[in-house]
């Protein structure tokens, strides 16, 4: 069998070489990377913001370091001000790691479901791409990098757009002069509309749909659970919801009142949520699932009777 020769060998790497340097400019210093779309949609169309670095972001690196900076336009339709705004960056846009979606806190369930739609036919962005609301009362472009970083460093509790269907929580950031923070409420959307969640509503939400670790402010202190096991039974004509926790380590112990101050929220948690159209326990599943069969149990419904026992584990 006959080798290549050195000659050969040579030339390959130097065509790799030249390619990989090819690529590698492309994908940094000629791309505008685009890290987050800001939309608010109002009576004369949409309001597109991009979230962008340039020219030091590399494609590969969502922690390069480069000053975040916005670029705005409007349109009557969201594809119109998507593209005004390209037109005014400095390089061709790149979405490789445009993974978060903001949205003005007056956004619904149905201007979620539109993008959704929109992104499903064009390469803006992920269906993945975290969601979150944000209340501005200072200029965007001013704050633009405290914004994307507080949206990286809270994206574990965000949701999905691709969730945008069904009736989902949505964490707030607000967007002050000085400061990006996620407030401790949360806002409801569903079909129905947008309802507030309070702080402890918002804490006890995060903990049913196993968003951990979580934190609670109860009458005697403040406790921190790192763990929680919940389980659902269909009981009679009601159901059994079961929370079985373990606080955080170097932490109090949890005590018996606290553990009924943990059940009443979570009653209330439930009840409130389910009056806004979400299920958030999937409680009509587990009846269809004990029955088989006979009439589903949906949020038209009444909230039916729900028990919850909370049990503390310790080490």
């Amino acid at each position: 069998m006959k080798h290549p020769s050195r000659t050969a060998r040579w030339m390959a790497g130097c065509l790799l070489a030249l390619w990989c340097v090819a690529f590698l400019r492309a994908e940094t210093t000629e791309k505008s990377m685009v890290r987050a779309l800001f939309l608010r949609q109002g009576g004369q169309g949409w309001t597109v913001s991009l979230l962008y670095q340039f020219p030091e972001a590399a494609a590969d690196a969502s922690d390069a370091e480069s000053e975040i900076r916005a670029c705005t336009a409007e349109g009557e339709t969201l594809e119109w001000a998507i593209q005004t705004a390209e037109q005014a960056l400095p390089k061709t846009a790149n979405y490789r790691l445009c993974e978060y979606l903001l949205f003005d806190e007056a956004a619904s369930q149905t201007e979620l479901m539109e993008v959704q739609e929109f992104l499903q036919t064009k390469p803006v962005s992920r269906l993945s791409a975290r969601a979150f609301l944000v209340e501005q009362t200072a200029p965007l472009q001013q704050q633009a990098e405290p914004l994307l970083q507080c949206a990286e460093d809270h994206a574990a509790g965000a949701p999905h757009l691709y969730e945008a269907a069904g009736e989902m929580i949505l964490p707030v950031v607000r967007l002050e002069e000085e400061t990006a923070a996620l407030s401790k409420e949360s806002r409801l959307l569903t079909a129905q509309g947008s309802a507030p969640l309070s702080s402890e509503e918002t804490a006890m939400a995060q903990l049913l749909q196993e968003k951990l670790p979580v934190s609670f402010e109860l009458k005697e202190s403040t406790i921190t659970l790192r763990r929680c096991v919940v389980s659902v039974e269909a009981e009679g004509d009601g159901f059994a919801v079961a929370l079985t926790g373990q606080r955080k380590a170097g932490t109090p112990p949890v005590s018996e009142v606290q553990c009924r101050q943990l059940e009443a929220l979570c009653t209330q948690t439930l009840a409130r949520c389910w009056e806004n159209g979400l299920d958030l326990l999937h409680l009509g599943a587990v009846r269809a699932l004990k029955q088989g069969s006979g009439e589903k149990l949906t949020t038209k419904n009444a909230y039916p009777a729900v028990r919850v026992s909370v049990e503390m584990l310790e080490f």
